[in-house]
């Protein structure tokens, strides 16, 4: 059995679910985090399998970092939310714990966007390398992408939709008999 769920219906079946019982609606998303917890973890091997020559620590630093494809990997979150402008299960990048992990450091907002092209959702990622004057950029390389998320995460589709729909129906159907139950 296949049903269209809308963004709306998951929305309304929140509101609905809070004002029954809270803890449905906790079972609800604890049901659907666990069914976006493999494609995650996909999204994250997959960042650590793009390719990669660099091999540089820094010495002496402050606290340890880790490098690009580790920092992107472990800043990969799911979440679920319910509100007008968003909808939905949620799989990103945290551009704020990127920046926190990185060797970049985070010293400026420049930093939080380097997942993102990476991926290749920006239109490309111009970089000074050691040695390059910072005020010539059209002598910059440009780095390529190597999309990992979105790619990722089409291939755990169908295993989604199915797993939404039976935790939506589930809910449901808990919901009913709850309701049932203090009509008696």
């Amino acid at each position: 059995m296949s049903i269209e769920i809308k963004e709306t219906d998951f929305r309304d079946l929140n509101l609905a679910l809070k004002s029954i019982d809270k803890k449905i609606l906790a079972n609800l998303k604890r049901e659907l985090k666990k069914t976006a917890l493999p494609a995650a973890q996909a999204a994250r091997q997959a960042v650590i399998a793009t390719p990669s020559t660099a091999q540089h620590k820094i010495k002496n630093a402050p606290r340890p970092r880790l490098g690009l494809r580790q920092s992107i990997a472990m800043s990969i979150k799911v979440a679920i939310k319910a509100t007008k402008k968003q909808t939905g299960v949620f799989i990103r990048v945290d551009g704020k714990q990127f920046a926190s992990l990185s060797e970049a450091g985070g010293r400026t907002g420049y930093v939080k966007k380097i997942p993102k092209y990476l991926d290749g959702r920006r239109k490309r990622w111009k970089h000074p390398v050691f040695g390059q004057k910072m005020d010539k950029p059209a002598e910059w390389p440009i780095q390529p992408a190597h999309p990992y998320l979105g790619v990722t995460l089409y291939k755990h589709k169908g295993d989604f939709k199915e797993a939404i729909e039976k935790s939506m129906l589930d809910a449901v159907d808990e919901a009913s008999k709850k309701l049932k139950h203090k009509e008696i």
